[in-house]
């Protein structure tokens, strides 16, 4: 095929091997590095002079709410955490983000796909970690900017207004004039019909009026408990003076700014902790950070070229904030783009928002901390792991030639399994080529970009493992996430909370990477959310569950080898004591159950072998819908005579009488589930549950909340009679009951 940049690739590869060398490391490896650290001004303090919302206030608090509720989109289905999940490195684990037009739209990751096979977001999702470190633009266009982020009083350019002119809206922080855009963007959250028509400022007032229950958008959601939220943060005042868009984006803002992820190893070592990273981390530091002054600064022309990542990524923060914030880096081009120069599939970067050809393909230089967990990289989300980016910066041309010409994203997560996936993205090789052209005129001019560094292997891999260094270990750590997700204890406004599941239908963890770990050792703890890793042939593990009526999701997956898993309310359990095991193929196993606080027991069990597979075990509450929808009964007491003592029937609500109720329901599957719902009438009516009669005070689960709205999805692994007791005072009337099982 032929290359537009082959020639000058050829010419300037000729030139670098006989002239170049490798970068040589001192054998004083911490001395050099200590004189690296004071040329760049480190201090292993990024946040020094920045302010950083505690996660705990009240505003964050608002704003982790805000996040998580789909109610922000235009046809409520879609959230911000949607694409912006700490499990998945305050990204969505994509190349290419999908928001609405989502066939499930709680699935998060890979397996998101939309309804029509198509891709509309036309970029990679930036991650919200250490968002507040951003100084002068957020997007990867930055299209929304400080017009003079050494004077930030100048004020905000957003794409509502021309650029070079500071938008009257845009807010106080950075944060909060970019939460302005999702919500208007058709692909991301507003979707394709929603306010056809409409400006953008029109969308953002309706959805305030939404979320404050007042003027056309009354009554949109079928609960509403924000007010109270926002009289507490911002008065007591009428809701359209305190739940308005402008609030709404500065309680969002203060949520993902306290998203403070800066205590890594790298910045321990900058203090002084010369344990703290390990010698090849050492290695790729020094390769990091070398450059040597310019001869006007007493430097010396080197004999090898610096790799000048300290150059676009620089000072504590690990982000441009010298120089051009804007480069040109020709990452392969997938996705739908953002149109033009004669190509709508073409993404022409920072011109798209400045029309300056200048910025012609060049994107924002975005932080390298935690950059281990926020891939896929590259504006498209080319590439999926740190190596390949390495690899790119080396030698790009041959980089680009074997991603293209294999369609390298054939290998990745989110397209691997789509039928004809070779034919996704047939521009990608011309699109490439354009920005890669310029680069190959741009170093024959004699610009330093991208030009080949002849890194070892070894050195490679130095520089990898020197960008782990940058991780704060609380992102890896679903406990030390916990704050910055909502618990069972927290209030759901308007029941549309995002619970994202992953592809296999359970709930989302927080992976890790079973072939960088060690796997756990049989008779572990395993925590919830938190992925592990096992291999083996047989691994006992024990779980604790918190709450009563939790549903309980355990999985595994990736790895080699097969598997089945059994579990044991009381003891470790095994295939001749359990009282139920997995179902899948392979190492994709499930295993689902309702379950009530104590400690129980799971095993993997194999006939031969597995290794390196993934396991986690997820939590759901079994009293929560999943959405106000789920929640949906017929009244059968306007037809009905009301019953105390029936056996109840998939799919048929029947009308309970005044005082208690008794009902029995046969389960003839194992592994089914048995959804139980109460609406309609007065009173307060609780739904007690058992393998037995229960009684008020002897019952397996339990929905109790202070009306008539009662809801309890149970997932039960043995068939049978099972028995219900709706409770009463002899005060409830015209309450129905209804069971599903699937």
């Amino acid at each position: 095929m032929k290359r537009l940049y082959g020639y000058i690739a050829l010419t300037l590869s000729a030139l670098a091997s006989c002239c170049v060398q490798a970068i040589p490391i001192p054998d004083n490896l911490d001395d050099a590095l200590q004189q690296l650290i004071q040329q760049h001004g480190l201090t292993g303090e990024p946040t020094k002079g920045i302010t950083i919302p505690d996660i705990h206030s009240s505003e964050a608090q608002l704003g982790k709410l805000l996040f998580f509720s789909k109610a922000l989109s235009g046809n409520q289905d879609v959230a911000c955490a949607s694409c912006h999940h700490p499990y998945l490195g305050g990204g969505d684990g994509l190349a290419l983000a999908v928001g609405t037009l989502a066939i499930d739209e709680d699935i998060m990751g890979p397996g998101r796909q939309t309804t029509t096979g198509e891709y509309y977001v036309p970029r990679n999702t930036p991650s919200i970690f250490n968002s507040a470190l951003y100084q002068r633009g957020l997007f990867r266009d930055a299209r929304v900017e400080f017009l003079d982020w050494l004077k930030p009083e100048k004020g905000i350019s957003t794409p509502d207004v021309p650029y070079g002119e500071a938008d009257p809206n845009a807010g106080e922080t950075l944060v909060a004039a970019q939460a302005r855009f999702p919500v208007v963007t058709e692909s991301e959250m507003r979707g394709f019909d929603f306010m056809q028509g409409y400006s953008n400022q029109a969308v953002r007032a309706h959805l305030a009026a939404r979320i404050g229950d007042y003027d056309s958008a009354q009554g949109e959601l079928i609960q509403n408990r924000w007010y109270p939220l926002f009289a507490s943060v911002y008065g007591d005042k009428p809701a359209k003076e305190i739940v308005t868009f402008a609030n709404i984006t500065r309680a969002l803002a203060a949520y993902q700014r306290s998203m403070n992820f800066v205590n890594n190893p790298w910045n321990a070592y900058v203090k002084g902790d010369k344990d703290a990273i390990s010698e090849s981390q050492k290695r790729g530091a020094y390769l990091y950070l070398f450059m040597p002054p310019p001869p006007s600064d007493g430097g010396t022309e080197p004999d090898y070229l610096p790799t000048q990542c300290i150059g676009c990524h620089n000072t504590d923060s690990f982000t441009q904030t010298k120089g051009s914030n804007y480069h040109r880096l020709a990452f392969p081009q997938i996705g739908p783009g953002t149109g033009t120069l004669d190509q709508p599939s073409n993404d022409l970067g920072r011109t798209q928002r400045n029309n300056n050809n200048d910025g012609l393909y060049s994107f924002r230089s975005g932080t390298l901390l935690n950059i281990e967990v926020t891939g896929p990289y590259g504006h498209a989300g080319s590439y999926d792991t740190l190596m390949q980016v390495i690899e790119h910066y080396d030698d790009y041309h041959q980089v680009l030639d074997d991603y293209i010409d294999n369609q390298g994203w054939c290998q990745q997560p989110q397209f691997k399994s789509i039928a004809r996936c070779q034919d996704l993205f047939p521009d990608a090789r011309y699109n490439t080529d354009l920005a890669a052209k310029i680069i190959d005129d741009e170093i024959e001019d004699g610009a330093p970009v991208l030009q080949k560094l002849y890194l070892s292997r070894q050195a490679k891999e130095d520089l990898v493992n020197f960008m782990k260094a940058l991780t704060d270990p609380c992102v890896k750590d679903a406990r030390c996430l916990a704050p910055w997700i909502p618990s069972r204890e927290d209030i759901d406004p308007d029941g549309l909370r995002l619970q994202p599941l992953n592809y296999q239908q359970v709930p989302l963890y927080l992976p890790k990477k079973c072939n960088q770990v060690m796997p756990l050792s049989s008779g572990s703890e395993l925590q919830p959310n938190q992925g592990e890793c096992i291999s083996g042939s047989t691994v006992y593990l024990y779980f604790d569950v918190e709450k009563d009526n939790s549903n309980i999701f355990i999985s595994t997956r990736d790895g080699s080898g097969n598997l089945t898993l059994y579990y044991h309310p009381n003891t470790w359990a095994m295939p001749d004591n359990a009282v139920t095991q997995s179902a899948g193929a392979g190492t994709e196993q499930k295993l689902v159950l309702t379950l009530n606080k104590g400690r129980h027991y799971v095993s993997a069990v194999s006939r031969s072998q597995f290794d390196k597979v993934s396991i986690a075990v997820g939590v759901l509450d079994a009293r929560k819908p999943n959405k106000p929808s789920d929640m949906a009964v017929p009244n059968a007491c306007l037809t009905q005579q009301a019953q105390s003592f029936a056996e109840l029937h998939s799919g048929k609500p029947v009308c309970l009488a005044a005082n208690d109720s008794y009902f029995y329901i046969k389960i003839t599957e194992p592994n089914s589930t048995l959804t139980l719902k109460a609406r309609h009438g007065v009173g307060n009516t609780d739904l007690l549950v058992g393998t037995y009669w229960p009684s008020r005070g002897d019952y397996q689960f339990s929905s109790q909340s202070a009306d008539n709205a009662e809801y309890l999805k149970l997932h039960l692994s043995r068939p049978g009679w099972y028995y219900v007791l709706a409770t009463g005072e002899g005060t409830n009337q015209g309450v129905t009951l209804q069971a599903d099982i699937n």
